[in-house]
C-alpha cells in the first residue's frame, strides 16, 4: 500500500468517525428535549402567572389558568420524565411540596393577591428540585 492511499484511508477514516460521533452526540441530546421543553413550558406559565398578578390591570382569570396551565404540565412530567428515562423516585419528593403549594395558590380562585401571595412559595419548591436533581 503506498503513503498516499494511506493517507487518504486516514482521511476518510477520521472524517467518518467525526462524522458518527456527532451523530451519536445529537441522538442523545434529542433524548432530553421533551423533558426540557415542558420544564420551558412550566416556566413561561408561571411568568406569565406572575406577570399577571403582579400588573397594575390584574386579569383575574388568565393568572388562574396560567397557574392551573402549570399544574397540568408538572403532572404530565412524571410520565415525560420516565419514558426519558429518569428515575421516578427522584421526583416523588419533590413532587409533593409543588403540588401541595400549587394547590394552596389555585384555592383561592381567580384572586391577584392570592396568586401574587403563592408564587413565592411554588418557585421555591421548583427551584429545590432543580437545585438538587442538577
Amino acid at each position: 500500500m503506498t503513503a498516499t492511499r494511506a493517507l487518504i484511508l486516514l482521511i476518510v477514516g477520521a472524517f467518518m468517525g467525526a462524522v458518527l460521533t456527532f451523530m451519536g452526540i445529537s441522538t442523545l441530546e434529542r433524548r432530553h428535549a421533551v423533558p426540557s421543553a415542558n420544564m420551558k413550558l412550566m416556566q413561561y406559565h408561571l411568568g406569565q402567572t406572575r406577570k399577571t398578578a403582579r400588573s397594575t390591570t390584574c386579569d383575574a382569570t388568565a393568572a388562574e389558568r396560567h397557574l392551573r396551565r402549570v399544574g397540568e404540565l408538572a403532572r404530565d412530567a412524571d410520565a415525560i420524565f420516565t419514558t426519558a428515562g429518569y428515575a421516578a423516585d427522584e421526583f416523588a419528593q419533590y413532587r409533593e411540596p409543588f403540588s401541595t403549594e400549587l394547590d394552596k395558590g389555585l384555592a383561592g380562585g381567580p384572586d391577584c393577591a392570592a396568586i401574587s401571595v403563592a408564587l413565592k412559595p411554588i418557585a421555591d419548591a421548583c427551584e429545590s428540585c432543580h437545585h438538587a436533581l442538577k
